[in-house]
């Protein structure tokens, strides 16, 4: 039923709690999960002191340990006999979601919710809000029983 199954991953355990419900469904239905790692561009901020900053340099080495950290879990998902691709980009988090899924033929987005309610959730936004209204494909979101310690 689902053949591509797209997992965003920020590259905490939190999100990782998604991981085993998406390699359930992915081994039920024989399909490829497709593990999706977004970085935010790095900017230069409008202040003096921050001119000589090399925002190249740092903008390289967060997609570099996006990159290796999107090996170490496809690896670990290959272990377990499935398909896997991965995808790094750099965007606005939902919308690069919301994107992904759609052009890359998403049958189902699996991701954890952060748990903010309130407050929390309404000065920061949420991400899994965003691509629950948005997204073309079902979403599954997982609310994991307790908050892993990062």
């Amino acid at each position: 039923m689902y053949t591509r199954i797209l997992v965003p991953l920020d590259g905490s355990k939190l999100a990782e709690v998604a991981l085993p419900h998406a390699v359930t469904l992915a081994k039920q239905s024989k399909g490829t999960v497709v593990l999706l790692r977004v970085t935010q561009p790095v900017t230069a901020m409008v202040m003096p002191e921050a001119a000589y900053v090399d925002w190249d340099r740092i903008q390289a080495e967060i997609e570099a340990e996006a990159r290796a950290y999107l090996a170490d879990v496809s690896a670990r998902l290959a272990a377990e006999g499935l398909a896997v691709q991965t995808q790094l980009k750099s965007a606005d988090p939902a919308e690069a979601i919301i994107e992904t899924a759609k052009t890359g033929g998403a049958d189902l987005i699996v991701m954890a919710t952060h748990g903010r309610s309130g407050l929390g959730r309404w000065v920061l936004g949420s991400v899994a809000d965003r691509v629950v209204r948005a997204a073309t494909a079902p979403v599954l979101l997982i609310r994991p029983a307790e908050m892993p310690g990062e």
